[in-house]
């Protein structure tokens, strides 16, 4: 009897000790969650008020919500995102992008044939604009490390200019109409949101 008792104490103090170690398994899951669930919440809240604040411009064309909310939400580094300033570098990686898929979308027209001499012509200036805006993009990377916050501004500004120049080109005279309204547009709305995001100038230390 004793040496049964004695294997029955042991099982059960086995058993116990299993059960002890996989509800604190359990529990460190749970932890993990809800942190993950905490920072996630965070970084959504983070977005959704960034791009409420975009809303308000009064540039042209407006940001809308869902784009803008949708561009960050899909970056793989959108979720790490804990201020407005983490999200100046995540839009201008975004347009970096964006400008060589249009210089690309751009290359591709002028080769066709049908392409009559107004779109031509407007193809000409834009491509040329986007050129430059992927070395803006670059550049104002860089001030954006620095903390140079009013040239980067500067340089925010400027890409917001450069699209509505490209779209201007072909508006002008109603001659054409530009067959890269839309991907023009976005990056627009873009660098209205990369304006929005990065630091005012007094904020720098």
């Amino acid at each position: 009897m004793k040496i049964f008792s004695t294997k029955t104490i042991t099982i059960t103090t086995s058993y116990s000790n299993k059960t002890n170690s996989m509800m604190m398994n359990s529990y460190t899951c749970f932890l993990a969650f809800f942190s993950i669930l905490l920072v996630s919440v965070s970084c959504n809240n983070i977005i959704q008020e960034a791009c409420n604040k975009a809303l308000k411009s009064d540039s042209q064309p407006k940001v809308t919500f869902n784009f803008c909310v949708g561009s960050l939400e899909k970056h793989p580094n959108g979720e790490m995102a804990r201020s407005y300033e983490d999200l100046a570098p995540i839009t201008l990686h975004i347009m970096k992008s964006a400008a060589r898929h249009v210089s690309f979308i751009i290359s591709k027209m002028m080769k066709t044939k049908n392409v009559d001499i107004h779109t031509k012509a407007g193809l000409e200036v834009c491509v040329q604009l986007y050129s430059l805006a992927d070395s803006d993009v670059q550049r104002i990377n860089g001030y954006l490390k620095a903390k140079d916050y009013f040239s980067a501004k500067t340089g925010a500004s400027g890409l917001v200019t450069s699209s509505v120049t490209c779209e201007d080109v072909f508006n002008e005279g109603k001659k054409t109409v530009s067959p890269i309204a839309k991907e023009n547009n976005d990056f627009c709305r873009l660098a209205i949101m990369l304006l929005t995001f990065i630091p005012d100038a007094k904020s720098e230390k």
